[in-house]
């Protein structure tokens, strides 16, 4: 991407829905950053919609800093991050939810 588009965004993030029109945005594509606005750009980024997925969920893992040696974890839906004290961050659970102390009767049918 060029520098004039990035001026309007002098942090560097990028608003959710933005169309951005630059002969390299492809590369954001590429990169799992973005989702290609047109078939052009669709063509250009070259990626089939599981290449794509691939590099969205690598992207989603590096934003979240996630080291590599937890992969497996993250992947396996183990942690979703880490706590200041570099411990996992574990999904919420319905016990994590349940804090009303509600319990559950019946033999489930």
């Amino acid at each position: 991407m060029t520098t004039p588009e990035l001026v309007r965004w002098p942090s560097g993030i990028i608003p959710a829905g933005t169309v951005l029109d630059d002969p390299q945005v492809y590369l954001l594509v590429r990169l799992g950053v973005a989702e290609p606005a047109d078939e052009e750009c669709e063509t250009k980024a070259d990626r089939t919609l599981e290449q794509r997925a691939e590099a969205e969920h690598a992207y989603d893992r590096a934003t979240l800093g996630i080291h590599p040696d937890d992969f497996a974890a993250y992947d396996q839906g183990l942690m979703t991050g880490y706590n200041d004290d570099k411990t996992y961050k574990t999904p919420k659970t319905w016990e994590d939810e349940n804090e009303d102390g509600y319990e559950f009767y019946g033999d489930g049918e």
